[in-house]
Formats: C-alpha cells, structure tokens, sequence
C-alpha cells in the first residue's frame, strides 16, 4: 500500500510539474517560474523517496537529493510563487534574502555525513541519517524553508479564496483546494521531523493530490487562466 501511494505521489507530481510549466511556456511569469522549479523539486524528491522503495534501500545520491528537494526545499519555491501572485518584487527581493541561506543549505546536504543505521528501516524518508540539528546540520535548516514557504502557499491561497469567494467563486475552490494541500503538506512533514514515520506516504500523495485539483480547478477559471496565471 506504502508502495502505491508513492507511485500516485511521484505520478501526480510530474503531471502538475508538465501542467504549471507549460503555463510558464505560454505566459512567462515570476510566479508561473516559481511554481514550476517548486513542482519540479518536488517531483524529484518523491521520485527519489519511490526509488528508494524499489531499491530497498537509501543511497547517498538518492537521499541527499531527497533531503535537498523534498525536506527542505518542497514548499520553499511554491510559496515564493505564491507571493509572486501578489507582489513579484516582494518575492524577488525575498529570493535575494535567502538566496545564501540556500547555498549554505546546498553545501550542508551535500557534505554533511550520513549514517543510515540511525533509520528506523533502510528507505525510512526520515532526516536522522544527518547529524542531529545544528548549525552545521542540514536538520536545522529545513525548519524556516518550510516555515515560510507554508506560510506564503498557505496564506495567499486561502487570501485568494476570500477574496474571489463571490467575485468568482471557481476560482476560490481551486485556491481553497490548494490551501488544503499546503495544511497536509505541512502537517506530513511536520510530524516526519518529529519523528512520527509511515504516514509520509499517503500524506504526500494526498496532499499532491489536492494540490493537483486545485491548480486544475482554478485553470478552468476565465478570469484566472486569463488574467494572472
């Protein structure tokens, strides 16, 4: 069951990823580049989480590209796109303000040491293969990636859903479909961080799940496909 609700993950993940850059490819935007890298490392890291499974087992590369595109990095570029939406300098110049904190996160991840026997099973999508949060652990940095892209994705989806709740009420289901997704993300990887494993599949796939409706429901939208998106 784990197995297949990681295939529908990874699966949901490359189609939202293909649907958001084919937006970017028709209308070029900051917001539509955000989404799509921000698709597209998540896409990878659930990929790199089915792989795993298939293996058996975490391998170096696999893991630490997991770590790098799914624990810290897998809502940090959706919730920069999302405050794009509403104020493309803002997200710019907040890009600016983490940029170094991302390549120090990029060094960590590709340096730190890795012992897999700390794991609770060989393909556990667990951090404590690295060393226990730090400075100089990747562990540490994961907590304001995902504290401020929950932020962005959440609250501007659900600003989104209040504001076009009667102005154009299809496209607040989709947005309201999206912060839903942002809540289950959240949530899965919170609970992983604290050690709570074996819900990490089919939160992901739920989450993506919703995610998927919602950029969907809202692409319907005259008004959304039209204007912003």
């Amino acid at each position: 069951m784990a197995l297949a609700f990681s295939l529908l993950a990874a699966a949901l993940s490359w189609a939202l990823f293909a649907l958001l850059f084919g937006r970017y490819r028709r209308r070029p935007s900051w917001h539509n580049a955000f989404y799509a890298l921000g698709l597209l490392l998540f896409a990878l890291a659930v990929s790199a989480e089915l792989l795993a499974k298939l293996l058996g087992a975490w391998n170096p590369f696999l893991y630490r590209l997991w770590y790098l595109a799914g624990a810290m990095h897998g809502v940090t570029f959706l919730g920069l796109g999302s405050l794009a939406l509403l104020n493309p300098r803002a997200a710019k110049g907040l890009l600016l303000f983490l940029l170094p904190l991302i390549l120090y996160g990029l060094f960590l991840v590709a340096w730190a040491p890795l012992d897999f026997a700390r794991l609770p099973a060989p393909y556990t999508p667990s951090g404590a293969a690295f060393p226990d949060p730090s400075l100089t652990s990747p562990r540490l940095w994961t907590l304001p990636f995902n504290l401020i892209g929950t932020a962005l994705l959440a609250g501007v989806a659900l600003y989104s859903t209040l504001l076009f709740w009667r102005r154009n009420p299809l496209r607040a289901q989709g947005t309201a479909l999206i912060f839903l997704a942002a809540l289950v993300l959240a949530s899965t990887s919170t609970l992983n961080r604290f050690g709570v494993v074996g819900l990490e599949e089919m939160g992901r796939a739920f989450g993506v799940a919703l995610l998927y409706l919602g950029v969907a429901v809202a692409d319907r939208s005259a008004a959304y496909a039209g204007g912003r998106a």
